[in-house]
């Protein structure tokens, strides 16, 4: 007989206690709550099952401290797998099907979970073996190993300190993410680089703080499928396409297959199709991305519910430099020259989304009349020329303000990069599963040698910059290589690229 030893996350409750962190289990007299979820364990041999996990819930306020306190603890299964809505974990709560007895959460309570030794015990019973001892839970081997210990300020022996947040819209399951504060900083200089209004179009009074960071973290955590909305055609000549919103596509699009995203799709209008899939394979060829992402169109003759229910399988939708409505249904441009019938309604998608508990979405743009804009609509109409006419009238749940789309889009897949390069988010992310994969910082940014190839063919293609009285290497009235190639660079800095 051979005996095994796993950690448990009871050895981490004298160190929550110590911190002040209510035990809602030990002040209701039972066993802790354990639960069956659906997320996989990595199977070795005949060893496989799914995650256990126990729940101890506690206030908002003692998150981060019972991160930080049991993330000194590795070998009683570190820091927690989850913080949030147990939906999220997969967890049935069907009566009778869970481990352990139920918890009453006081009012303002959040679910925070751990990975649970019992995990062995549905590996053991999947394994199918003759003969195996193992415990009932909550009755345990206790040894003399002591645990550790952190120190007021709540940094830990590797000087990391751990933040917290709250990232879900109020529509879906609440849902917390995990990450060092390392990732906040390079965030916060993102969004300094993006928000600067080099183009003097008085963006500053529609900027939403945070929200790059919280867009960011939801991608990373939920992008199983991901659609990606671009196109304004605005400029007076056919294509009618410009060089601001496409190229930031194309570096989200890339970002989020390096996560490993099953599905991409990159919606456009119905004309630029042909255009669009061969920018991609030129992309392809230039090693800009790894593989295409499928193009989709949205009709005014697509059903509602057709749409909702579509819609409803996207983990994330995405909206760069993507015409909108106002809110007479006229699309415009910042001049008011009204441009409808060069558009296709993606945004119904969007707008489907926020009637689902399933789907985040997330806005990039520049002026105030892009997809996601009527989060600020009263700043628009009141700070932005002609902003009365050319509101937005669709919402998203993020919005990330930038001088320029394209900006907004390398910052994103930017904040995307630093998160997984992270090895607490990494951690968090998978579940404590595994081990932390080193990133390549090259499937998440392009180059600035990248971007001038792939701008360049735009123009070859005749997809130009309207604010230019003829073809040039800009975008949005300004130089590439003056202006646009310089912010690059800060941007791959800002994130160590």
């Amino acid at each position: 007989m051979v005996t095994f030893y796993l950690g448990c996350t009871f050895g981490l409750e004298h160190a929550l206690v110590s911190r002040g962190i209510p035990l809602r289990h030990r002040e209701q007299g039972i066993n802790v709550p354990m639960f069956k979820t659906s997320v996989d364990v990595l199977p070795c041999g005949v060893f496989r099952g799914e995650l256990v996990v126990s729940m101890r819930p506690m206030p908002e306020s003692h998150l981060a401290a019972s991160v930080a306190e049991s993330r000194l603890l590795p070998r009683a299964h570190g820091m927690p797998v989850h913080i949030g809505d147990r939906t999220w974990l997969g967890i049935d709560n069907t009566p009778g099907k869970n481990i352990g007895q139920d918890v009453v959460l006081a009012d303002g309570d959040v679910p925070v979970f751990w990975a649970c030794g019992f995990t062995a015990q549905i590996a053991l019973d999947n394994a199918d073996m003759d003969l195996a001892f193992s415990h009932s839970p909550g009755s345990l081997f206790v040894c003399d190993t002591l645990s550790n210990a952190s120190s007021d300020d709540g940094s830990h022996s590797d000087g990391v300190v751990v933040e917290v947040l709250k990232f879900t819209p109020p529509r879906l399951p609440v849902a917390y993410s995990i990450f060092s504060s390392g990732v906040r900083a390079r965030s916060e200089q993102l969004e300094a680089l993006i928000h600067e209004d080099v183009g003097n179009r008085r963006i500053r009074s529609l900027i939403v703080d945070g929200d790059l960071l919280k867009s960011a973290v939801s991608i990373s955590e939920h992008h199983r499928r991901v659609a990606i909305a671009t196109g304004f055609p605005a400029v007076p000549d056919p294509p009618h396409e410009e060089t601001d919103g496409l190229p930031g596509a194309i570096a989200l699009i890339h970002a989020v297959q390096a996560l490993g995203a099953e599905e991409v799709f990159l919606l456009c209008d119905s004309p630029m199709t042909q255009a669009f899939s061969k920018v991609m394979e030129f992309c392809v060829a230039e090693g800009i991305l790894e593989r295409t992402a499928t193009i989709r169109c949205v009709s005014a003759q697509d059903t509602d519910e057709d749409i909702a229910a579509t819609v409803a399988k996207f983990d994330q939708l995405i909206a760069i430099e993507r015409a909108s409505p106002n809110p007479q249904g006229v699309y415009c441009t910042m001049s008011a020259r009204d441009i409808s019938e060069l558009c296709d309604p993606i945004e119904r998608w969007f707008r489907a989304a926020q009637q689902n508990s399933t789907t985040m979405t997330t806005g990039i743009g520049d002026g105030g009349n892009e997809v996601g804009m009527a989060n600020v609509h009263e700043h628009v109409i009141d700070f932005i020329p002609l902003g009365e006419k050319i509101v937005s009238s669709v919402h998203t749940d993020y919005l990330i303000t930038a001088a320029v789309s394209n900006w907004g889009g390398y910052a994103l897949a930017a904040s995307l990069y630093a998160l997984q390069a992270c090895q607490d988010h990494s951690y968090y992310k998978r579940f404590g599963l595994g081990e932390h994969a080193v990133p390549d910082p090259a499937h998440f940014l392009p180059s600035v040698e990248q971007e001038a190839k792939l701008l360049q063919h735009l123009n070859d293609l005749q997809i130009r910059d309207g604010r230019m009285p003829e073809q040039a290497m800009s975008v949005d009235g300004m130089l590439f290589h003056n202006i646009h190639a310089p912010r690059i660079t800060a941007i791959r800095a800002a994130v160590s690229i």
